[in-house]
């Protein structure tokens, strides 16, 4: 039998689980403590640690573009595509939809996999209806599990918060911070240290001086991440918001603080683990999905690439461990980036491509410089000087009503100024975006290690949860709640006078 097949009919029929699920459907305030409905015995082959890597908002585009642009410059492929390559490696494809809608957003994404529960977009482990789901890290922590989050964004982020937060609004980053004490995370390297300093917070309370109390050592550099003791919970907020993109640390015209890699901080947690008898891991290169959003190929590009130098070090870290379970894949693809052919054979092709490695700034960086110029001279020199695009003078026409907020697209999902410069710089890279928001694609999933014959075939997010728990010995399940159905009434026919009122 299907051992995950045989999992999830168990916590259907085993009567303790039904009765918890029923339950907390009547209260959303059950304790985890009493939520447990035992152990049972370990597999064989059963992990004794997990490391759950996602990048977010990769799409096949964007990680077949990061392949050739690391042939191209570094003369060698990803090693994503090795680990693919290796018939030790199962594969599988996996379907993120959210409770309400057939595309996700992270946070519902993140949520699956940390409560076995599709959510509406937007909450973290709450459904629809406001009812507390029971999170992952909770679960195996009271298990005796050491729990970490490292990530590129802020690490009160809807991805990373997906598998230990509650509360009824992805942006509510304060109170996640506070929950990551109150649910004593042993491990949270990242940004956001607006989320916890007193002079931030609206609340004005320095969390960063709780967590000290608490004897967590509080990380601020990478100086500090690379001596933190290892007998003590970590806390290191790097950045005061997201960490800067690669793009921008290693092209020269920005002025950024120096923040530890992704590599660094996934070595730096794995060395704090490495004695640990269990533990997990949740690792994620976060701003993939933000390059995407802003239809910034190069960003993207960069930041996949320090993606996969983290997969290296979690591969490193498994050759000496090898009870360790190693699971790859994304939330859900953004904006799905390619490469598309240019010229009448597409002759032009390779030479625009080789443009990305000119390309010295993020989207964001380049449309800041580009706002503060007197004129349209001014801003193609600018815009030259951060990606070598000489731009023409009717690029700089088309671009500038989006600098002043004034531009319209004819298909709304690209109305924004970075789209716009998205769509300018195409011209020079060759890379296009289909928008600037999330969509439906089914993801790739990679697994490497004891427990990997579980991964296989198409399969639903929320099963990860399952599979997750019982390499603890653990059966849990959450309230579920039915899906909004796929194929809903047609929309209505547009509001002409509203069309011609935004155009």
């Amino acid at each position: 039998m299907n051992p995950r097949r045989h999992f999830l009919k168990s916590l259907v029929t085993a009567p303790a689980v039904s009765a918890l699920a029923a339950a907390q459907a009547h209260a959303a305030t059950t304790s985890p403590k009493t939520a447990l409905s035992g152990k049972r015995p370990l597999a064989s082959g059963t992990p004794r640690r997990i490391i759950h890597m996602v990048v977010d908002g990769m799409s096949s585009g964007i990680l077949a573009c990061t392949n050739q642009y690391s042939e191209h410059v570094r003369g060698r492929p990803l090693t994503w595509f090795r680990l693919v390559d290796q018939p030790s490696t199962r594969q599988a494809v996996m379907n993120v939809r959210s409770q309400n809608s057939l595309v996700t957003d992270s946070s519902a994404s993140s949520c699956a996999w940390g409560s076995g529960v599709r959510i509406p977009n937007g909450k973290v482990n709450q459904t629809s209806k406001g009812e507390k789901l029971v999170a992952l890290y909770e679960l195996l922590g009271q298990a005796g599990w050491k729990r970490g989050l490292v990530t590129t964004t802020e690490i009160t982020h809807a991805t990373p918060a997906g598998f230990i937060a509650c509360v009824s609004a992805r942006a509510s980053g304060e109170d996640i911070a506070a929950q990551y004490l109150e649910r004593r995370i042993d491990l949270a390297l990242g940004g956001a240290s607006n989320h916890f300093r007193a002079d931030k917070r609206k609340d004005k309370r320095d969390l960063l001086g709780d967590f000290r109390r608490l004897e967590y050592a509080v990380l601020r550099s990478p100086s500090d991440l690379a001596s933190a003791p290892r007998d003590q919970r970590w806390l290191g907020v790097f950045s005061e918001g997201h960490i800067p993109y690669v793009v921008d640390q290693q092209g020269g015209l920005t002025k950024v603080a120096p923040t530890p890699s992704l590599a660094a901080m996934t070595r730096a947690a794995l060395r704090r683990f490495t004695h640990e008898e269990r533990f997990i891991l949740q690792v994620e290169g976060g701003r993939v999905d933000h390059g995407c959003h802003s239809n910034d190929a190069a960003a993207a590009v960069h930041e996949m690439i320090a993606f996969d130098q983290a997969i290296e070090v979690c591969l490193e870290f498994q050759k000496d461990h090898p009870d360790t379970f190693i699971l790859i894949t994304t939330d859900h693809a953004t904006a799905n980036p390619g490469l598309n052919g240019l010229g009448e054979t597409y002759e032009k092709t390779n030479a625009a491509f080789h443009n990305l490695t000119k390309v010295r700034q993020s989207v964001g960086e380049i449309l800041n410089r580009l706002r503060t110029t007197e004129n349209r001279t001014q801003a193609a020199a600018r815009l030259q000087e951060s990606t070598g695009y000489a731009a023409s003078t009717r690029r700089m026409e088309t671009l500038d009503p989006f600098l002043k907020k004034k531009g319209y697209a004819l298909f709304d999902a690209f109305n924004s100024d970075t789209c716009a410069l998205g769509q300018v710089l195409a011209n020079h890279t060759g890379i296009a975006f289909t928008s600037g928001n999330h969509t439906s694609d089914y993801v790739p999933v990679l697994a490497m290690g004891p427990g990997s014959d579980r991964i296989e075939g198409f399969l639903q997010n929320t099963e990860l949860f399952g599979h997750y728990l019982d390499f603890a010995g653990l059966s849990f399940r959450n309230i579920q709640e039915p899906l909004v159905a796929g194929a809903c009434q047609a929309s209505p026919t547009e509001n002409t006078a509203e069309y011609l009122r935004t155009a």
